[in-house]
């Protein structure tokens, strides 16, 4: 139950950090760019980093998530019947 309730906390993150990202591709003369960065440059940049990482974190809930529900019956796989 933890490690479902941590996938779903890691899985909004890795949607967050993506739809930033997109968001500041898509818009990058908005009061939030211009506030925080020097040029649209710069935003499409990190937008591009931001959509990158939000993939990566979100293979990595993946991967995690598929492995924890090999791992939950592993125990009878060993165990001769």
């Amino acid at each position: 139950m933890q490690n479902k309730a941590f996938a779903i906390v890691n899985a909004v993150m890795a949607l967050s950090y993506s739809l930033i990202g997109i968001l500041l591709i898509i818009y990058p003369e908005s009061n939030f760019a211009q506030m925080m960065l020097p040029s649209s440059k710069w935003a499409y940049a990190l937008g591009a980093l931001l959509v990158v990482y939000g993939l990566y974190r979100a293979w990595r809930v993946y991967e995690k998530f598929r492995d924890d529900d090999d791992d939950e019956f592993s125990y009878y796989d060993e165990k001769k019947v």
